[in-house]
């Protein structure tokens, strides 16, 4: 070959990866119509809006007059549904114990759970930092499906590192002496201790329990040097819930133990056996009785955590739970007509109560029927809030343009009743359709499985759980099939490396080199056997299908 034709056929090398390499670098486009979108700022609906997703940005939010098609975008209509922001649950916990009841495979599965049901974010408050980095790193790259994960290092006394929950959250290392579970009294070296946590990872800090009242400031002060969140238990005696607002803790979890401002032994009756008596008790249910802390509150624009959930659940195990709960919807009460700002936590496992969606929405009752909130202001609570509350409110928590597009669409308005919050039609996290589940008005499950084998039902390009295909060429078409898929085997707990056997359906044979370029980007090891044949028509009018089996036990 002369030389002069290998510099030629360089060129158009060259030429042409550019070219794959600007179409392949091109943010996807999805314009969602006729959409009622929830303003959690102003507390309204904005009816019949248009947003449109770029990538994973809400690039703009316009009229649907205004703003019908864009070029080359897929739209998605939502005439007669609601877009409210992705809901965020303030106060999880994950990885407390990585080799027991919440190891991986049983963590993962809650965090999938929480995400169909329309948690985008979470705010962990505190566990083993090792794993929740893993999980942290794995939500955020959509390796699986899950919220994305915020996270907490636990500062205490170190008479508290000798709690059993701490022993399993810190194994190898020791309790009170790890960078994720500190034990600080005022002569430790803050700064050492907030470099740490950053490294391990943490989005903030916990104070959680026996850290005298001079201390506090000490750790508010320096968190906030190096960027850290500053979070705190309303109670962590022997300081007092005042002593922790004035010292600068930007949020306070669980509003029953605000009661502590009242109570020398505050400790002794939540945790032991102490009791109070008539008088005591009558005053701790007195909101007069709190005005200092609820004004350092409101000046210093402290949020509360209520977490009404774990104490309403519990509240028929035994006359003290009864008690915690009636003082933390009080409290709540106290805090809402105060002008406090109030962000939704749970510190509830949803799936040990076997409820069909995630406990915030629980949580989120609550606040309207115990509290007085109205159904908009407690979804700005699990969502504007709380993302105030990890220091997100620039990127999340809100529907805008520039900001993440992590939105969950309603089938009824929650304007009128707050338990529409369950009726999820869509979840988008990071731009993306998410897979959430079945959907009863297909006539087919997306898979099934028998000795270990999975039968997937064929996928074609449409956004999850919508009859909208992702773009027109085949090259979009296919991402989204194999997409789909993935999200479908992610589902049971596999990936594409566990299929074994494909079968690929095009509407025009002349097709099968184009499908292939996209087909063979999803398989990094060895490739499953497979079959491919033209169809004279695929549902939605789509230009591909492909239909796989996986295993358990691949060769």
């Amino acid at each position: 070959m002369k030389i002069k034709q290998i510099f030629i056929l360089v060129a158009l090398c060259i030429a042409t990866n550019g070219v794959v390499f600007a179409e392949d670098s091109k943010l996807e486009q999805v314009l969602l119509i006729n959409a009622n979108i929830v303003d959690v700022k102003s507390l309204k609906i904005d009816e019949r809006q248009s947003i449109l997703i770029e990538g994973d940005k809400i690039k703009r939010i316009s009229s649907t007059n205004k703003l019908s098609k864009v070029r080359g975008a897929s739209v998605v209509d939502l005439k007669g549904k609601f877009v409210i922001p992705g809901l965020i649950d303030a106060h999880v916990h994950h990885a407390t114990d990585p080799d027991s009841w919440d190891k991986l495979s049983i963590t993962t599965e809650r965090l999938r759970y929480l995400l169909r049901g329309g948690v985008t974010s979470v705010r962990d408050m505190g566990g083993d930092a090792r794993a929740l980095a893993y999980l942290r790193r794995q939500a955020e790259v959509d390796a699986i499906a899950s919220p994305d994960i915020y996270f907490s290092v636990i500062i205490g006394g170190e008479s508290f590192f000798s709690d059993p929950r701490t022993i399993a959250s810190a194994k190898g290392r020791t309790p009170g002496h790890t960078t994720w579970m500190r034990a600080v009294d005022h002569n430790s070296d803050m700064d050492s201790v907030m470099l740490q946590a950053i490294g391990a990872g943490a989005t903030g800090i916990k104070i959680y329990a026996d850290v005298e009242a001079e201390t506090v400031p000490l750790l508010a002060n320096a968190a906030k040097r190096h960027g850290l969140k500053v979070w705190s238990h309303a109670y962590i005696g022997p300081s007092k819930p005042l002593d922790i607002v004035n010292a600068g803790v930007e949020t306070i979890s669980h509003a029953s133990d605000m009661s502590a401002q009242l109570v020398d032994n505050f400790k002794a009756w939540r945790r032991k056996t102490a009791e109070f008596d008539d008088s005591a008790w009558e005053k701790m249910l007195q909101k007069d009785s709190y005005l200092d802390l609820f004004d350092a509150m409101k000046e210093k624009g402290t949020i509360l955590d209520a977490t009404l959930t774990v104490f309403e659940r519990r509240n028929d195990l035994n006359e003290k739970y009864r008690q915690l709960d009636q003082l933390s919807t009080q409290m709540t009460q106290f805090a809402y007509q105060s002008g406090i700002t109030i962000a939704a936590g749970t510190d509830a496992f949803s799936d040990l109560e076997n409820d069909t969606t995630p406990m915030i929405h629980h949580e989120l009752k609550l606040l309207v029927d115990e509290i007085g909130m109205t159904p908009l202001e407690a979804i700005q609570a699990a969502t504007l809030n709380a993302a105030k509350v990890i220091g997100i409110e620039g990127s999340v928590g809100s529907i805008e343009e520039g900001k993440k597009a992590n939105m969950v669409v309603l089938s009824e308005s929650p304007e009128t009743n707050i338990e529409n919050s369950q009726a999820i039609a869509h979840v988008v996290k990071n731009g993306r359709f998410i897979f959430i589940g079945d959907d009863p008005q297909l006539p087919f499950s997306s898979s099934r499985e028998m000795n270990g084998t999975i039968w997937l039902s064929g996928q074609i390009g449409n956004h999850p759980s919508t009859l909208t295909l992702a773009g027109e060429s085949l090259e979009a078409q296919m991402h989204q099939t194999m997409k789909n898929i993935g999200q479908v085997l992610e589902s049971k707990n596999l990936g594409f490396d566990d299929v074994v056997k494909c079968t690929l359906m095009l509407a025009d044979i002349d097709d099968w080199p184009a499908a292939n370029n996209v087909y063979i980007q999803y398989f990094s090891g060895k490739k499953p056997a497979r079959s491919a044949f033209a169809a004279s028509g695929l549902a939605l009018d789509a230009k591909a299908e492909v239909e796989c089996i996986a295993s358990r036990s691949t060769d």
